[in-house]
């Protein structure tokens, strides 16, 4: 008899009481599975924790904070100063960049693409850009530099990064942001709102 008829007895026969079902199995309950026939052990090359990773999880943290306050971290000498750890990072740290400034390897730097200026920069295709963009999510944020840097940011992803999905964000090099700054400074009384992974 299996063990579900076993069961389905013990129910039968209790039905009248409070029944206790003993769902207990025992290893002789299983055949053995097909991978430990072929001599297979799942997860044996899972590592261990080890010591040292605390150590190295330190150094990272250590390293991040050392990023605020300079720009040591720049490789490709366009880097401003950002607020947060997150948002100081260069364009040379940044594989899907990587692959778009590949396109000129003499360059130094994304925002010396040749394509930068056309799609970050351009006030009619970040104009155009937007109402692409409007048409879909139903926003609607008056022409100004706010929204032509966010348009820009916009722009720079789906350029390197293609579609990320919904509610997906990235941190974007501090030399992109910064230019895109300077093109669309703020308005009187208007603070950056700076990198957030959102929602």
């Amino acid at each position: 008899m299996d063990a579900y008829s076993d069961t389905a007895n013990m129910i039968s026969d209790n039905s009248d009481s409070d029944c206790d079902l003993n769902m207990g199995c025992s290893s002789s309950d299983f055949e053995v599975s097909d991978s430990e026939e072929m001599g297979l052990r799942p997860y044996q090359f899972e590592p261990e924790i080890d010591d040292d990773d605390e150590d190295i999880e330190n150094e990272l943290a250590t390293a991040d904070e050392n990023r605020l306050g300079s720009t040591d971290w720049c490789q490709c000498g366009h880097c401003n100063e950002m607020p947060t750890t997150t948002e100081c990072i260069c364009c040379a740290e940044i594989v899907k960049i990587q692959h778009v400034k590949g396109e000129f390897p003499d360059l130094n730097c994304i925002t010396q693409h040749p394509g930068f200026t056309s799609v970050c920069l351009d006030v009619y295709v970040l104009r155009t850009a937007y109402q692409a963009f409007r048409q879909y999510h139903n926003g609607n944020i008056p022409d100004s530099p706010a929204r032509h840097r966010y348009t820009a940011y916009r722009q720079l992803v789906r350029w390197c990064w293609g579609y990320l999905g919904k509610s997906v964000r990235v941190p974007l090099p501090s030399c992109a942001v910064t230019l895109i700054r300077c093109t669309f400074p703020p308005q009187e009384g208007e603070q950056f709102k700076g990198f957030n992974y959102g929602d």
